[in-house]
């Protein structure tokens, strides 16, 4: 059009290329939405199918207490299932559509193709090592989470212990171990990474070598150099759009390698939570039904007892929901506080008490002991106060060494 100079044909072709580009754009938008739809669909099927495994009966308490099996549930239910589904949903439209256009652009150029398919088999090769070493990696992601986890619940007792460089190595030696995994997974990845990328940049010279094999055979000697070039132009589009579609298929291979390993995982968590729940009526746990009904008065009146009526003014009343997280909210005394009205609307006949008053001043530990002992609730304390002694008629001491002493108090 632009050697003819003709502005009535260029005006036609611009608006048609204008006409395909929206249509492409269109077509990739909505490609993107559905897929988002599609890893959306997919992970509430999948969370909530384990999650019916995971609850049925008592699964969840052998899985996490009990069974040493597997490791990290919650991760594999929540990130890994996350992680497969995504991964999945980015894959799903090339894999839909490549076999389409790979059949289509090979059928044009079947004679061109022979060496199409060379990286594609090492790069399958290359990612079944890659595999396990993925599996192992969220592993140790795992382990490394729930370290740092189990020290976020109990940093009171390890500040008590004073633990912090028994932590601090414990969880640099967890970390040290993910790491080098990660290491090891890198230096794995390399050569995949070498065949994708080369391929990707040998694709468009293997085009032009495989269309200058029929021309220096001399299949084409009766063609003029325009017509030849004509020919090679749109040889070479063919050729290029195969192998480009070749590529994108390649380039799933590192994306193939994370699914395989997400799917190992998840696999592994629903075998061991199928075993668990035909096996599980060999677990003999006892089921408590206190037959409890809620009373707001004695609510009201037990977190006036602990001095928290203030709170239902800071929440907004007994039923209203909240967001948040009460370690973040109340204080430790009044978390402590919090423990006792929940004492006393309860009232059983035996309490272990553990630290409870740690964060109290031995005025308000001494209402609160007083307030139990009227409610019958007999106590078991544990504690470094001296003030507790008061409040006991027995009191058992550890020694260390298997050594511990048992000596009766003075009644309060």
């Amino acid at each position: 059009v632009l050697s003819e100079k003709n502005y009535g044909k260029l005006k036609n072709l611009v608006l048609f290329a204008v006409m395909l580009i929206l249509i492409n754009s269109t077509l990739k938008s909505l490609d993107q939405y559905i897929s988002s739809l599609l890893y959306v669909s997919w992970r509430k099927s999948l969370t909530e199918e384990l999650h019916s495994t995971y609850f049925n009966g008592h699964v969840y308490y052998t899985l996490n207490v009990l069974c040493k099996d597997i490791d990290n549930p919650d991760q594999r239910i929540s990130q890994d299932v996350e992680r497969l589904c995504k991964q999945m949903s980015t894959m799903a439209s090339r894999l839909l559509i490549s076999p389409f256009t790979v059949t289509y652009y090979t059928y044009q150029c079947f004679n061109r193709s022979e060496g199409c398919c060379v990286f594609a088999l090492k790069d399958l090769i290359l990612i079944g090592p890659i595999v396990s070493m993925l599996v192992e990696q969220e592993k140790l992601e795992g382990d490394f989470r729930f370290k740092h986890m189990q020290i976020r619940v109990n940093a009171e007792s390890a500040a008590f212990y004073r633990a912090g460089k028994v932590e601090h190595m414990r969880t640099d030696r967890r970390l040290q171990m993910l790491l080098s995994t990660q290491r090891s997974l890198m230096n794995k990845e390399l050569w995949l990474y070498i065949g994708v990328n080369t391929f990707d940049y040998l694709g468009s010279i293997l085009s032009y070598i495989l269309i200058a094999i029929p021309i220096f055979a001399g299949d084409y000697d009766g063609l003029t150099p325009g017509e030849l070039s004509a020919l090679v132009s749109k040889n070479a589009f063919v050729c290029i759009y195969l192998i480009n579609c070749f590529t994108q298929l390649i380039d799933l291979s590192t994306t193939v390698s994370d699914v395989a390993g997400y799917t190992h995982r998840i696999g592994e968590l629903r075998e061991v939570m199928a075993y668990i729940a035909k096996k599980q009526c060999n677990l003999k746990l006892i089921e408590i039904n206190f037959g409890w009904s809620i009373d707001d008065e004695r609510i009201l009146k037990y977190l006036e007892l602990v001095g928290l009526s203030n709170l239902l003014t800071r929440i907004g009343g007994l039923d209203t929901k909240v967001d948040w997280s009460w370690y973040d909210v109340l204080s430790p005394g009044e978390m402590q506080r919090l423990c006792f009205a929940r004492l006393f609307y309860l009232q059983p006949k035996y309490a272990v008490l553990d630290e409870a008053t740690s964060a109290l001043t031995e005025e308000a530990e001494g209402q609160l002991y007083k307030a139990c002992k009227q409610l019958g609730i007999s106590l078991i304390s544990l504690g470094h106060r001296s003030t507790l002694k008061k409040h006991h008629d027995i009191m058992l001491r550890l020694c260390g060494g298997g050594q511990w002493e048992l000596t009766k108090l003075k009644e309060a």
